[in-house]
């Protein structure tokens, strides 16, 4: 689970006006957020996506607003993330490493950018850099203040956990590590390998059920004629000497 604490940091003399800037300098927006580092494991697992691509374009930042201008409320009445800057980023794919899509690109959201004289940054969410070469890890964003203002789009799984710049030789590096990414692949095909062992575990259970049920099948139509056909000839055998005890009774009233 992540907690998160937004703190909102600018001039105090414009905290208590409404977020206009009439100055010459810049407002600054500073956002905080603690959050607890996942694995590689718990990264792909909690990704919707995972793809090796490289950062084409970083498109505009706008306010999270309906017509993305600045919100008209007190400075530090700012809340996160119901307030925010973003800014998208298009990622051309070059590989899919889990739940591929048919697009070849797709647009990352990250929390961040300069709207005017605003300035919004925070230490959590990753930077990118037009034509870097990216290892990310994605999941579909569920936020109510970003989730269906504008295009389809997705976030990075624990912020700047979940993005790796990828070197020439080898290396995928994060703010807090560095690794091969030969290391990070074989973490993400551990989850294939492991549901297709699944799958042939299960298809073998069920094969094994079926033919148990056959056999089962089998031996119980076989205890069914093997007393039908005991009780067919105990029948037939009455009757015989039933009739024969017959005929000799009547021979001795004749007599």
């Amino acid at each position: 689970m992540l907690t998160l604490n937004a703190l909102a940091l600018s001039n105090p003399s414009n905290d208590n006006t409404e977020l206009e800037n009439n100055s010459n300098e810049a407002i600054g927006i500073d956002i905080c957020i603690d959050f607890i580092p996942y694995t590689h494991e718990e990264l792909r697992d909690k990704s919707d996506t995972i793809v090796i691509g490289t950062v084409k374009e970083i498109l505009p930042p706008s306010w999270n607003t309906i017509d993305g201008k600045k919100p008209k409320k007190l400075l530090n009445k700012l809340e996160y993330p119901d307030d925010i800057i973003y800014t998208d980023i298009v990622i051309s794919v070059d590989e899919y490493l889990k739940n591929p899509l048919s697009s070849r690109e797709l647009i990352v959201r990250v929390t961040g950018g300069t709207v005017g004289d605003f300035s919004m940054t925070t230490d959590a969410d990753p930077s990118f850099n037009a034509g870097e070469k990216v290892l990310v890890y994605l999941r579909k964003d569920e936020s109510p203040s970003t989730k269906d203002i504008g295009p389809e789009h997705f976030i990075v799984t624990d912020f700047y956990r979940g993005k790796y710049t990828l070197t020439d030789d080898g290396k995928a590096i994060t703010p807090d590590e560095t690794v091969t990414l030969e290391e990070l692949l074989s973490t993400i095909n551990q989850t294939d390998n492991n549901t297709n062992d699944t799958e042939v575990s299960d298809n073998k259970e069920t094969a094994n059920k079926e033919t148990a049920n056959k056999e089962t099948a089998g031996k119980q139509e076989g205890v069914g004629s093997t007393i039908q056909s005991k009780r067919i000839p105990f029948m037939s055998s009455f009757w015989m000497l039933a009739a024969v005890f017959g005929a000799v009774i009547c021979i001795r009233k004749r007599e």
